[in-house]
């Protein structure tokens, strides 16, 4: 077994994190979840910031909040296509749910399979922006307003991403951030839950955690400061409990509040997360250089006034991976397939499902073609560079 293997996402980890988190844990210094409140309030611009156990946890009360609002108990309407957590975080609000269609090349709504769902009577819509690519928003609200929809915007994915000089995160009247460790800015697990042009409707009462989840979060960022590197990657990979590289539906958990722990180490992480973004800024663009000219491949269309953060590279290619020389190496190299299944056709929201929609074609284009590349800085010039050779290489 080859230990060395690629991450397919980096989140980076200083050892000050580590010791300000296990610091926590022990009692010593102040709470620092205040101070990481208003670092999020001064960046985003929220009026309201309520500090959440994960960003699935977030978007659940993201979800009942704006269904309060709406004054409806008609289906929300989510993604065909995108991270199953989507799914049980509305499996966790208790709502019926309708699915509207992606467009393929650009992985943002498409705008007459949502404008369906909307007339159908749905007045709270999920967008939740991929990879770090933005949507285009004024015309998404525009729709939403047209209709009297409240957008949530899930911007889980949207570290380092702006859309019209504006943070993926700030957009929406309500939106959700997430510091799970493949997220680009990690404490090791936790969530936010942005109120940005209003304050936050309902008394939320998130239990405390306790010694055992604030000892939790710290060895969390311990195991993934140590094992998530290349060069030993391959060790936690290789154990099947783990389920790294794996797409799989997790049930809800109760709500929590986020623990000391994580929020110690967010503040400890945010500038190296803010200069990890740039650098994943800059292998996106050299990749996405060196194949300009494939015709085996579509690269995702990005929006002129939107700088993606590449939390990783989406590209279409045809046959998904199988397309690929050596699908081994390819994987080793953190070429990773997307999401398996559409949301869609996930088994857990079957009995949930509502809605005009009856086909997502865009969505079921992506479950067969999209594929996602490392852009992170543990790649290798040497690796960075055989990735676009192998993209060069792609058998038709």
């Amino acid at each position: 077994m080859g230990i060395r293997r690629q991450l397919p996402a980096y989140s980076p980890i200083p050892a000050s994190a580590t010791l300000a988190a296990t610091a926590q844990v022990f009692g010593f210094g102040d709470d620092p979840r205040p101070r990481f409140r208003d670092l999020l309030q001064r960046e985003f611009g929220s009026h309201t910031v309520l500090l959440c156990g994960s960003g699935t946890e977030a978007l659940t009360l993201a979800i009942r909040e704006a269904g309060d609002r709406a004054g409806s108990s008609a289906p929300v309407a989510l993604p065909a296509f995108s991270c199953f957590d989507i799914a049980t975080a509305a499996i966790g609000a208790g709502v019926r749910v309708s699915f509207y269609d992606l467009d393929p090349d650009t992985l943002s709504p498409d705008r007459e399979s949502l404008e369906r769902v909307l007339r159908a009577g749905s007045r709270v819509v999920v967008v939740a922006p991929l990879y770090g690519v933005p949507v285009d928003w004024d015309a998404l609200t525009a729709l939403a307003g047209s209709h009297g929809a409240i957008l949530i915007e899930d911007a889980a994915q949207g570290s380092g991403a702006s859309w019209r000089d504006r943070r993926l995160g700030s957009m929406g009247a309500t939106a959700t951030l997430s510091f799970g460790r493949g997220k680009g800015w990690t404490g090791g697990r936790g969530g936010a839950l942005l109120m940005n042009n209003h304050h936050y409707a309902r008394e939320a009462k998130l239990a405390s955690p306790g010694l055992f989840h604030e000892a939790g979060a710290a060895l969390v960022l311990v195991a993934q400061r140590a094992l998530g590197r290349p060069a030993v990657y391959g060790i936690p990979f290789s154990i099947p409990a783990f389920q790294l590289g794996e797409t799989v539906y997790r049930s809800p958990q109760p709500e929590r509040s986020l623990s000391r722990a994580a929020a110690a180490a967010l503040l400890a992480t945010h500038q190296a997360s803010e200069s990890e973004a740039k650098v994943r800024k800059a292998n996106a663009k050299e990749l996405l250089a060196a194949i300009a000219d494939n015709r085996q491949l579509v690269a995702i269309s990005v929006d002129r006034e939107a700088t993606p953060g590449y939390l990783r590279l989406p590209l279409r290619v045809n046959r998904g991976l199988a397309a690929f020389k050596s699908e081994s190496r390819a994987r080793t190299l953190g070429i990773a397939p997307s999401y398996p299944l559409s949301l869609a056709d996930l088994p857990q929201l079957a009995a949930r499902r509502d809605g005009p929609e009856r086909a997502w074609p865009g969505a079921r284009i992506l479950v067969r073609e999209l594929v996602t590349l490392p852009t992170h800085s543990r790649l290798r010039p040497e690796e960075l560079k055989e990735l676009a050779e192998m993209l060069g290489a792609l058998r038709g």
